[in-house]
């Protein structure tokens, strides 16, 4: 008898998650009501009728509201629920996310910043490719915002193209470093060198760690950090290129902008 009271209880509060996932909230609260009117205290019940107490709000707000105010408030109020671990509750998270991500279709460059955009949407569906393709769109258009390069070489990264994202990540940092999600970079590795040497210095650390590769910056470096980082491109490229003057000349001039990066290089140099 307690076996199939179980078997019940499970059923219907996975039933009401079901329905609150397709935003049925009439059809959830009978489900939720009905476990809780035998087991009033049944913890998964009482979660559910809460979290659908939310949402039904929340959808009751936005009506009226228009289309760029709806696409906002219903990401920040996303972005803000403390979404459980459980089964149930990341069902839900997802199922709202592909209903703001359903809201964008005829408006593929949306874009409100920091997060707020198809191709940032479809990362964290785990639609990799989709969002690299809406990503790469929306880049065209703010070529030099290091937030969504940043995603834009994790969905690269976790298509398993993994020497183009940690290029993507170089030119990134270079970029931009301070506009990285540093919190989410799937690259765990490259997270940690973030985490020990700060994102302006990552590029360089990243390399010197066989993390990241040298790359050439897309646009004159402006930082003390991207000059270093270009010093060190040129004295590897002479270095291997044989030319032994330009890596002495790179190297001097290394030593001269930041002592403590050459001396980092040097002990790199010597293994």
């Amino acid at each position: 008898m307690q076996l199939s009271l179980f078997q019940w209880d499970i059923l219907a509060v996975g039933s009401g998650f079901d329905s609150l996932a397709r935003l049925d909230f009439d059809a959830a609260r009978q489900h939720f009501s009905g476990v809780l009117a035998v087991l009033p205290d049944h913890p998964e019940a009482g979660q559910g009728m809460r979290d659908l107490q939310v949402w039904k709000g929340a959808f009751r707000d936005m009506e009226g509201l228009d289309p760029e105010s709806t696409l906002c408030f219903l990401w920040e109020k996303i972005a803000g629920f403390p979404f459980g671990n459980s089964e149930n509750s990341q069902v839900l998270r997802l199922a709202l996310i592909r209903r703001l991500l359903a809201l964008l279709d005829d408006r593929p460059t949306f874009y409100a910043p920091p997060d707020l955009c198809r191709g940032y949407l479809c990362l964290l569906l785990g639609d990799y490719a989709a969002a690299e393709a809406s990503l790469r769109l929306l880049i065209e258009q703010l070529p030099e915002n290091g937030r969504l390069r940043g995603y834009l070489a994790d969905a690269i990264w976790m298509q398993g193209r993994r020497g183009i994202a940690n290029a993507s990540y170089a030119m990134t940092l270079l970029l931009a470093p301070h506009e990285v999600a540093v919190d989410t970079v799937c690259n765990r590795r490259l997270a940690e060198v973030i985490q020990e040497h700060g994102p302006a210095l990552a590029p360089i650390y990243g390399f010197l760690e066989g993390v990241l590769p040298l790359v050439e910056q897309a646009k004159p470096a402006a930082t003390l950090e991207a000059r270093s980082y270009e010093l060190l491109r040129q004295a590897e490229r002479a270095r291997f290129l044989g030319s032994h003057d330009e890596m002495v000349e790179a190297r001097a001039s290394l030593k001269k902008l930041v002592p403590e990066v050459f001396e980092d290089y040097m002990k790199w140099l010597v293994g």
